[in-house]
């Protein structure tokens, strides 16, 4: 789990975006305790949303965290090495100046990695072999487009114009492998390393029209750039893996002996959903330009108490926001058809229990930060992972606690631990059915909204992070913010 500070620098660092990667690496060798040179792994990696995270609340970045895991379980120190593009990560693993190559994808046999890896006029002698780790997820590329531009109207019009894409040599190979079907060749324009943002921004501004990229890494992006669109989601799936050094035997038993172990845990399902398991499978763009404008036009009003509540709390004052904004739209005169009120829409019998006026402003945030933090401490006996704590406690939130236990008890009925969202997220739409309700002590519950409810908030959360670390216009008058994260967050406790 990323350490706090490590976010907060992330915070205040943001109008060095760019430079994230480079940034967080560097604190990870402030962190490290010196150890004997042969005891550190290199591992070789692109500067990728995927990998080390400049965005994200939720960890230092998926694959960052798999190696961390990786690492402490087999005993390594680790030092990071950027590589563009796979050609130059491939040179670095087979020419012995790195260990272990992550972040990137594609379905090639080691043997070809290496050939390519290394030019036939160079000696092989102290060329060392790559192993290929076994598959543990995939990607569909994705055409995006212009929306100042139209879409893809016919296939053939990829041929007409040029599609930026990545150095990610399966997205080339699949847009020349349609020249069959289009009866045409798509004109591509392959960049020297997988950076997106470039891409991104090209298309945003309107100096390109097409461009192919990775559909994960893309919706990672896309809240950021709403000059681009979606245009067709291609159905080939591109796997990840490891890939590392063979000749190293320590290295290869270890790494082995990490996959092998997967098969029979839930960790990699359980990274993903909290990385990417919010992402929607299609943006309203209208939903987020609100978003934005609500953070420039209203947020400001409300920032000191919004930050006094959350500091008295421990809660990151942003998730506050994603919650307020999920709530009420920040419009205080908001009122539900059961009869919640207010901008943390509180029901009348919870206001009693906490004691304020829910139609004062000050008073529902304050009393709505408190209400949070009850929750969470109720369910300390559960002993759960500090984030599927707070997706619980915003679930129980919505729906209410005793609707949660409900959830749990039916995740365990199921075959099941009850103890993940990832589980929870499954069960809770069940709720509604009288087949299952029936069973449960406090019956009916509108499941499926606590669901929405949770995702919607985390995919706020996720943006509001993006926009701080970005330095976007419209967080320029939120900077109490940025120095309000609490010291322990995810896990920390309030005052």
């Amino acid at each position: 789990m990323e350490q706090p500070h490590i976010r907060v620098c992330k915070r205040l660092m943001a109008a060095l975006a760019v430079t994230v990667l480079g940034f967080l690496l560097s604190c990870s060798e402030r962190e490290k305790q010196p150890l004997q040179p042969d005891n550190t792994l290199r591992v070789v990696a692109p500067h990728r949303e995927r990998v080390s995270s400049a965005l994200s609340p939720y960890g230092p970045g998926y694959e960052h965290e798999l190696v961390m895991r990786f690492a402490q379980d087999a005993g390594y120190d680790i030092t990071w090495i950027e590589a563009s593009n796979l050609e130059d990560a491939l040179q670095a693993l087979a020419q012995n100046r790195g260990d272990l190559l992550v972040g990137f994808g594609g379905n090639i046999p080691p043997q070809s990695l290496v050939d390519a890896a290394v030019p036939e006029a160079e000696d092989d002698r102290n060329v060392s072999p790559v192993v290929a780790g076994p598959v543990y997820g995939h990607y569909n590329p994705v055409l995006v487009h212009s929306n100042r531009r139209y879409g893809l109207r016919r296939g053939n019009e990829m041929c007409d114009t040029t599609v930026l894409v990545t150095a990610d040599r399966e997205l080339e190979e699949i847009l020349e492998a349609k020249a069959d079907i289009l009866q045409c060749q798509p004109i591509t324009e392959a960049s020297q390393d997988v950076y997106v943002t470039p891409i991104l921004q090209a298309l945003d501004a309107n100096s390109a029209r097409f461009a192919m990229l990775d559909k994960v890494g893309f919706s990672l992006w896309q809240p950021f750039y709403p000059g681009v669109r979606t245009a067709k989601v291609l159905t080939q799936e591109i796997p990840y893996r490891w890939f590392w050094r063979g000749d190293d035997e320590r290295l290869n038993t270890a790494a082995l002996q990490f996959w092998a172990e997967r098969d029979n845990d839930s960790m990699l399902l359980d990274m993903q959903e909290r990385y990417f398991g919010f992402l929607p499978e299609k943006v309203d763009h209208y939903d987020v330009s609100v978003l934005r404008r609500t953070l420039d036009r209203k947020v400001p009003q409300y920032a000191q108490p919004i930050v006094e509540a959350a500091q008295a709390q421990g809660i990151d004052p942003l998730l506050l926001i994603a919650v307020i904004y999920q709530e009420s739209r920040f419009d205080n005169s908001a009122r539900s058809k059961t009869g919640v009120r207010g901008l943390m829409m509180v029901t009348q019998g919870t206001a009693r229990l906490l004691g304020i006026n829910r139609l004062d402003p000050v008073q529902s945030i304050e009393g709505g930060a408190r209400y949070l933090r009850m929750i969470w401490n109720s369910l300390e006996e559960m002993d759960l992972d500090p984030w599927d704590r707070w997706f619980f406690t915003l679930a129980a939130y919505n729906q209410g606690p005793g609707h949660l236990f409900d959830a749990i008890k039916l995740s365990r009925a199921r075959g099941g631990t009850g103890r993940t969202w990832r589980e929870l997220k499954e069960v809770y739409p069940l709720l509604a059915w009288e087949r299952w309700y029936s069973k449960t002590k406090h019956g009916y519950c509108r499941g499926f909204e606590a669901v929405s409810y949770v995702e919607n908030i985390r995919y706020y959360y996720y943006i509001l992070n993006g926009l701080i670390t970005l330095a976007r216009p419209e967080t320029e008058d939120l900077g109490a913010l940025l120095s309000s994260l609490p010291l322990h967050w995810p896990a920390g406790s309030g005052t």
